[in-house]
Formats: C-alpha cells, sequence, structure tokens
C-alpha cells in the first residue's frame, strides 16, 4: 500500500528561531504530494511567471512553464490541461531545471514546497510523463529527474539519474510527438544508507533526520558538448510506500495472493475508494473510473 504523509509539524528550528512548517499534500489530489503538478496554476509571487510550486533554476527563457497557444517556439504542448514545463539548451550542455525547492508562502514561517519524505516509510516513487518533438530531439545532453532528501537547506541524500540508475532514466532523442510515461523509484534502503554514510563523513549530526523531498526536473550534459531540443513535462506525482509495501507487479493480482479471485475485486476497490497510488491501474497520474476498467480488463484476462 503506498502512503502519502498526512500534513504535520515539524520540531526544528532555522537559526533566527522560528519553527518550520511543511507544505501539505494538495486535498484535491490524494495520493499525489506535488504541489501543481500539472502546472496548471501561475505563482502569483514569481516575476517569470513560474507554476506554483516550481521554481525555474536557470534562465527563463530556457526553463519555464508554457501554455498552449501562448504563441512561443517552440509550439506548447500538454498532456493534460493547457499547461507544461519546457526544458530548452543554450547551445552547450549546461544545467537547465525546474524544482519544487521553492518557497510556499501560504503556509506558515515559508517551508518549501518539497512534499513532505518519512524517514520511516518506504520506497520514494516520481513518476511524469515528458514529450520531444520529432523534429527537435535531445541531443548532446540528457533530460532526467534529480532528487534530494533534506531537511531545511541542508542535502542529506541525492539520487542523480542523470548518472544513476537504469538508462531508461536518461532520456535522449524524441518521443514520435507523444507522450511517454517516466518513473524513478529510490528504494529507502539506498536513502538511509546514504544518509549514514553522509552522516559518518561529518555533513550532519543525525538526529533530526531529513523530512522533505526536492524534486528537479532537469536536462545537462557531461563535457562542454554542443547540445539541441526540447522536452516538456506534465503531470508529475510523488507518493512514499507505507514501510516494505510495494504495489502489486500485476493489478489482477490485487492482494498479491498468488491468485486472481473476488478477494482481489474487494481489495482494488478499497484502495480505489480512497484515491490510493496503487489503484492507478493505468498509470496516468490520476484515479477514476478508467482505473476500474483497466483493473477488470486484467482482472477478466485471469492476470497480466
Amino acid at each position: 500500500m503506498r502512503i502519502c504523509t498526512a500534513p504535520l509539524i515539524v520540531a526544528a528550528f532555522f537559526a533566527s528561531g522560528a519553527a518550520v512548517a511543511q507544505t501539505p499534500c494538495p486535498p484535491a489530489n490524494p495520493g499525489n504530494c506535488v504541489t501543481n503538478p500539472s502546472f496548471e496554476v501561475v505563482d502569483i509571487f514569481s516575476s517569470q511567471r513560474d507554476p506554483e510550486g516550481w521554481h525555474n533554476l536557470s534562465n527563463p527563457l530556457e526553463s519555464k512553464r508554457r501554455e498552449i497557444g501562448d504563441g512561443l517556439s517552440p509550439t506548447a504542448v500538454a498532456r493534460t490541461g493547457i499547461a507544461s514545463v519546457m526544458l530548452l539548451t543554450p547551445g552547450q550542455s549546461q544545467f537547465r531545471g525546474m524544482t519544487t525547492d521553492w518557497t510556499n508562502y501560504d503556509v506558515p514561517n515559508f517551508p518549501f514546497y518539497d512534499p513532505i519524505f518519512d524517514w520511516n516509510g518506504g520506497d520514494v516513487v516520481v513518476s511524469g510523463w515528458y514529450y520531444i518533438p520529432q523534429d527537435q530531439p535531445i541531443e548532446g545532453d540528457l533530460a532526467f529527474i534529480k532528487l534530494n532528501v533534506k531537511r531545511r537547506n541542508q542535502d542529506y541524500a541525492t539520487f542523480d539519474a542523470a548518472s544513476e540508475g537504469p538508462d531508461s532514466l536518461r532520456i535522449q532523442g524524441h518521443t514520435d510527438n507523444e507522450w511517454r510515461y517516466y518513473e524513478l523509484r529510490w528504494p529507502i534502503a539506498d536513502i538511509q544508507e546514504e544518509v549514514y554514510f553522509n552522516e559518518a563523513e561529518g555533513y550532519f549530526v543525525l538526529p533530526p533526520y531529513p523530512d522533505h523531498l526536492k524534486i528537479t526536473l532537469g536536462r545537462f550534459g557531461f563535457g562542454n558538448v554542443a547540445s539541441s531540443g526540447v522536452i516538456f513535462w506534465d503531470d508529475i506525482s510523488f507518493y512514499q510506500e507505507s514501510p516494505g509495501g510495494q504495489c502489486p507487479a500485476c493489478a489482477a493480482d490485487y492482494n498479491n495472493d498468488g491468485g486472481v479471485d473476488g478477494g482481489d475485486v474487494e481489495a482494488f476497490f478499497t484502495e480505489w475508494q480512497d484515491a490510493a497510488a496503487c489503484a492507478d491501474v493505468n498509470q496516468d497520474g490520476g484515479v477514476d473510473g478508467s482505473d476500474v476498467e483497466a483493473f477488470f480488463t486484467l482482472w477478466e484476462a485471469g492476470g497480466c
């Protein structure tokens, strides 16, 4: 079973002594703790019209929120709604990115928009959808998602898909003018191992433990090489599994008992009614009637 940690107040203090509250999971999208995951809302405090909950880390002409019909080049696309995030390149393999590591002025003491990370929880899973025009492929650098678990401004552990994990996490080429699904899983055992290693290196003292997750949509290349192309991101999602818990490998056997029967239907609908992330059977970023249809297609076939 996947969990999205409930809102909490963390007993931590800045040097000034002010208490720090965390940004809670948005109630409008249970099971996804990313604020403004489809980039539809503009941050009223941003002079660059960044999406609410996100911040441009680089040149605003090359890392920005785009809307369908905005008249800019290249032509904007969106998987859902009217908006997405675009990452261009300056022509050389310099870093460009958009991150959740930005101030939330709607919560007391102005914490980051980074979603809550539970040190005692399970694996971290971040996903999204990306689109690369056929006539503007990514060449010379890579597109990817980078994660950091943090407390205040301190990094405790990092997963940089530009250099870690399978090749599928490093995006190049084009997507045939289609949206493609992207998922990054960061095992809690790996997170904790890296945190304890960094503590031993003297970077910080435990406790306290990291309590928020920085998500960065990025592109970068190693070496000062020519780069080109554009990538659009949409429908970003974050959840954290319960300790030791994982979604079923095959949704038809939803209760993971080795068989496909009425018990799986009951288990599925229990989580579907709660909008649990595992109930997103068709992996479109939401829990709705289409997931019921996808579940029964698999269930009636007797498995995956």
